[in-house]
Order: C-alpha cells, then sequence, then structure tokens
C-alpha cells in the first residue's frame, strides 16, 4: 500500500498483523463449536484479509 509513509517497520508490523490475523481466524475456523453462519462469516473474513495481505505484498 503506497501511502504517505514509507515502506519500514510500519510496513513490517502490517504485514505482522495481517498474517496473524489469518491464523486467528483459521484457528477459529477449524474449530468445531461454531454455527455454520459464523464460520461462513470467518470465511469471507479471511478470504478478505488474505486478498489485502497479497495487495500489500505486491504493492511492497
Amino acid at each position: 500500500m503506497n501511502g504517505d509513509r514509507p515502506n519500514g517497520d510500519d510496513s513490517l508490523e502490517t504485514e505482522q498483523h495481517l498474517r496473524k490475523a489469518l491464523q486467528h481466524l483459521s484457528e477459529a475456523r477449524d474449530g468445531d463449536d461454531l454455527r455454520k453462519t459464523n464460520a461462513v462469516a470467518l470465511e469471507e473474513v479471511a478470504n478478505t484479509v488474505s486478498t489485502v495481505l497479497h495487495e500489500y505484498e505486491h504493492d511492497e
């Protein structure tokens, strides 16, 4: 993401947060206690975070 800030620590921190979010979403999806609607919502959020991470990596 080409904002006003130069790439550096902020870029690395953002990438780490996105990866950690994906990990948490994956762990939540793997749990057997989710309702089907929650699992679908988590899948959509995970897809969105994955897309953002992919675009973020591509912009660097």
